[in-house]
């Protein structure tokens, strides 16, 4: 992985570090800082690995709880037909856990898991 953020109190500083990141990047690593770098303010958090992170928390990308909805459906209409390979499954499910794990996700792991049929069978 080659993104970073860098959190500062202004703009201003902001600027002046990535050009001071930038200096070092060319002399001692004889690399180009590529020019999409931008600046927000931290209210509106960061979009970043999956994530969208702010000074206090962090949440899940919305884009990520869409994916794993839609997987669930698909999980449990192969459950419901009999053609679900529970092992593959589960270790998609539990990569996402872990995923997730990383963020204020209490609730949401909850609803997911709920809402797998495979995981509460009689």
């Amino acid at each position: 992985m080659d993104d970073f953020i860098l959190l500062t109190d202004s703009k201003e500083h902001a600027k002046y570090l990535k050009e001071q990141i930038d200096k070092f990047v060319n002399q001692y690593l004889h690399l180009e800082l590529n020019s999409k770098s931008q600046y927000y303010p931290s209210a509106m958090g960061v979009n970043f690995c999956g994530y969208r992170i702010f000074s206090t928390h962090r949440l899940l990308r919305t884009n990520s709880k869409k994916k794993i909805k839609k997987k669930v459906k698909k999980w449990n209409k192969m459950f419901d037909e009999g053609t679900l390979n529970l092992k593959v499954t589960m270790q998609s499910l539990n990569s996402w856990r872990g995923h997730i794990s990383h963020c204020n996700s209490f609730t949401l792991e909850k609803k997911v898991l709920n809402s797998c049929k495979f995981l509460y069978r009689d």
